[in-house]
């Protein structure tokens, strides 16, 4: 994450409005005293001399003249006033010189006065967070960077500069659950938390390496910006905590295909392989098919001559051998043999059917419940009947709970109208290159 390398002060004094210090002369008495009331600052008469030496240094042609004496008096055990008109003149003076060293201490001289505006506390906090950034003082970073947005300071990214301070000192739950806090206040405003902010921190969740951050927050991107590559993310990492098996990881592509998460030809591979094992005839030729006029599968691909031309033959003696309905499966038929049919009903979009076959595989003694109510909803969703997918789904527990969980989830954002993201704000300052 990069820090703004430098600072243009005189957008910073534009935008934070540094008091401009007038030189006190003996005779500008009455100039003095006036600029003393409108600050409510009251300079010391030790320290007048001091500063008219100073900015009578600034006005030469080599300011830089100033620069010891504005040290000097920096080091000096200043009253609150005198340290904040120290540190205006420190930050002034090194914005002319383009000294950033100088404008630091000109900065943390205003902060610990005490005396530095309300108007001034949010950028000066950032600042100075920006500063300690840059010299890699994480903690002291992540200080002031806090202490600006907290004061409602939200430019030059200060949320991801925040958030980063806690992964540059090896504390990834720490910088995820800033981030969680981060995101929750943008969303609870008027627009919503910009897609790069879930990015930012999926990447820092999927690099501590813990499969649990990496599957929350793949999750919360899917859920807030729901697509192809976000959802194939989600479903990525949940496939990387959980132990499934073949008919679950069947399932598993199944709603890859319906959020468009299917997005390489490994992807196609995997499911018409899968599909294939179980004999599962049209869903082989139907994602396969699909993958080709995708063009993720190419026409002279393997998979096209080893499983789609293969499955292609089949289909029509196989599907004119199904029963149509459960009562015309010959003998009782145990629960796993009504879902398999209703696995290869589901292949050849006879959703009616396959939610009948499901059901009656329910009704059988041993029936493996969320097998079932996984391919109801399935079946439903593929049907369009979103309302009946979602029911069926929240019968789901067990490990196949994460993925009925992730249905339910994008059967919501099916519904809901796209919301506004927020745009980050401009950076005021010229960024690190």
């Amino acid at each position: 994450m990069r820090f703004l390398s430098h600072f243009s002060m005189a957008v910073a004094l534009a935008t934070a409005g540094t008091l401009a210090v007038t030189a006190l002369p003996q005779d500008a008495q009455a100039a003095k005293k006036k600029k003393e009331k409108d600050s409510g600052l009251k300079i010391s008469k030790e320290v007048q001399p001091k500063v008219a030496a100073i900015q009578a240094a600034m006005a030469t042609e080599t300011p830089a003249t100033a620069k010891p004496l504005v040290e000097a008096l920096l080091a000096e055990p200043l009253a609150a006033d005198d340290r904040f008109v120290a540190g205006q003149l420190a930050i002034q003076l090194g914005g002319t010189l383009k000294d950033t060293a100088l404008q630091e201490k000109g900065i943390l001289a205003s902060l610990d006065s005490g005396k530095t505006s309300g108007e001034q506390l949010p950028a000066f906090n950032f600042f100075a967070g920006n500063f300690a950034y840059g010299a890699e003082r994480w903690a002291d970073a992540a200080k002031y960077f806090q202490a600006a947005y907290d004061l409602g300071y939200r430019a030059n990214n200060i949320e991801p500069l925040l958030a980063e301070t806690y992964f540059k000192r090896n504390m990834p739950a720490e910088g995820l659950a800033k981030w969680d806090t981060i995101i929750s206040d943008a969303n609870a405003s008027t627009t919503k938390a910009p897609e790069a902010w879930y990015r930012l921190a999926r990447d820092r969740a999927l690099a501590s390496k813990d499969k649990n951050l990496y599957a929350t927050w793949a999750t919360k991107w899917a859920d807030a910006y729901p697509s192809g590559d976000s959802w194939g993310d989600a479903i990525a990492a949940s496939r990387w905590t959980a132990q499934a098996d073949s008919t679950q990881n069947l399932e598993v592509l199944r709603f890859m295909k319906a959020t468009d998460a299917l997005k390489t030809t490994r992807d196609y591979k995997e499911f018409a392989e899968e599909a294939q094992r179980k004999n599962l005839f049209g869903e082989v030729v139907a994602v396969l098919t699909e993958g080709k006029q995708k063009g993720i599968v190419s026409a002279n691909s393997p998979l096209v001559t080893e499983l789609l031309a293969p499955a292609e033959r089949q289909v029509s003696a196989d599907r004119a051998s199904l029963p149509a309905q459960p009562s015309a499966v010959r003998g009782s038929g145990s629960s796993s043999v009504m879902m398999n049919f209703a696995d290869v009903w589901l292949g050849y979009k006879g959703y009616d059917k396959a939610v009948a076959f499901y059901e009656a595989g329910l009704s059988k003694p041993g029936a493996d419940m969320n097998r079932g109510y996984v391919g109801i909803g399935t079946a439903h969703a593929y049907a369009g009947d979103m309302a009946a997918a979602k029911q069926a789904f929240a019968k789901v527990s067990g490990t196949r709970a994460p993925l009925a969980a992730m249905w339910q989830t994008w059967i919501e954002q099916q519904a809901a109208p796209a919301p506004v993201a927020a745009t980050p704000a401009p950076a005021t300052a010229e960024p690190a290159t």
